[in-house]
């Protein structure tokens, strides 16, 4: 179940990444902005729009800023399932080559996703 998990974890960090490096470029950019567009959805936090001092509802600037916006969701989930893949790992070569495994799953299912799945085709 950890590789699972792990390969979700990657696919969230490339979510996470193209939004905020490369919305533009993404299959995000025809999405709603208002939650999908990091330039935009920041404000979704706030009561007022640009005078960051009053959440728009409790804890929305902390513990529940996951319901704002896309990026701070797929950071979340991504958290949570490197948490579930730390709590159901069980060995399955041996540490130091499960760790390059889980490590190689991880960094590859973020470049197949930031790389070729999640970029528009122009």
């Amino acid at each position: 179940m950890s590789i699972l998990f792990i390969i979700l974890a990657g696919i969230c960090n490339g979510v996470m990444d193209t939004l905020f490096t490369r919305y533009d470029q993404s299959i995000f950019k025809n999405f709603n902005p208002l939650f999908w567009n990091p330039k935009e959805s920041w404000i979704n936090k706030w009561s007022t729009p640009y005078v960051p001092n009053k959440e728009k509802f409790l804890f929305s600037s902390t513990i529940l800023v996951f319901l704002t916006d896309a990026w701070h969701l797929f950071k979340a989930l991504m958290i949570g399932f490197i948490m579930l893949g730390v709590v159901c790992y069980k060995p399955v070569f041996g540490f130091v080559i499960d760790f390059f495994l889980l490590y190689t799953l991880f960094t590859g299912t973020f470049t197949l996703c930031y790389d070729y799945i999640l970029k528009r085709k122009l």
